[in-house]
């Protein structure tokens, strides 16, 4: 295979989508682990992969054919001009796979696909230490100081392996008669001894989020249907009283006439 511009600039538009992705993920998502460069390298390769057989299934789909290297660079590369539509597909599909990534780190997927398979145990398995699992539902929790005690509601702590520390939102000290108020409270690790988590919070996923989103807004959806299936009738309900009063007064008038 001869070794052209095109072929080179070709194959950094196939290989480029991967590595976009996973840094859009890596950033989005916010990855505090370090992540080795094996595992980048190989992660784009494969995305890379998937991005290009989603591209090329597209331009199929618009009726042209794809069955070799001349015929990719055809999608880019025309007689008179570059095409531009093809690379911003390409960078398209590559954001659209870096967000995807990214909403799989935030609302942690692996997670949840974990203890669904690890469901039937006795006893969870996860890659956390027991500092990051056991905080991870916490909700309000007490922490045993050198001198004295303090409860409040979990608001940060760190994890993969750092110094230990905790943010408490609303901390309470029992010890303190008269304590000023306070929004929140940064332990470090030389002033914890044990926490205690008194209550958890269970997260609700993405799915639960999507659920309870729809649901609203469909509650919307028909309560404005109904609301415009009244005012649709209010016309008929003006005209039919109007003539009701306006037949009450005719025998109004009858009966005084009589009389």
């Amino acid at each position: 295979m001869k070794l052209t511009g095109q072929t080179l600039v070709l194959a950094a538009l196939l290989l480029a989508p991967g590595l976009i992705a996973v840094l859009i993920g890596i950033t989005l998502g916010v990855v505090e682990q370090k992540v080795e460069e094996y595992q980048l390298y190989a992660t784009s390769f494969v995305t890379s992969l998937l991005i290009d057989i989603v591209f090329i299934y597209l331009v199929q789909a618009q009726g042209d054919s794809v069955t070799g290297q001349s015929d990719l660079e055809a999608v880019f590369f025309g007689p008179e001009r570059f095409h531009v539509e093809s690379a911003a597909l390409l960078l398209t599909l590559s954001a659209l796979f870096g967000v995807a990534y990214a909403i799989s780190l935030t609302f942690n997927v692996t997670h949840q696909a974990r203890n669904f398979l690890t469901r039937f145990h006795g006893h969870r398995r996860n890659p956390w230490q027991p500092w990051e699992g056991a905080l991870r539902n916490a909700d309000q929790i007490m922490v045993e100081l050198e001198d004295e005690d303090v409860v409040g509601r979990l608001s940060e702590y760190s994890r993969v392996e750092k110094e230990r520390q905790i943010v408490l939102r609303s901390p309470v000290f029992p010890d303190f008669e008269e304590e000023p108020s306070r929004e929140k409270v940064i332990l470090t690790e030389d002033q914890i001894t044990t926490v205690h988590v008194l209550t958890t919070k269970e997260r609700t996923g993405l799915l639960s989020k999507i659920r309870s989103k729809a649901s609203n807004g469909w509650s919307r959806i028909r309560g404005a249907l109904a609301w415009s299936s009244v005012r649709s009738k209010l016309p008929k309900i003006r005209s039919s009283k109007e003539a009701l009063q306006q037949t009450q007064t005719e025998k109004s008038e009858s009966n005084t006439s009589d009389d």
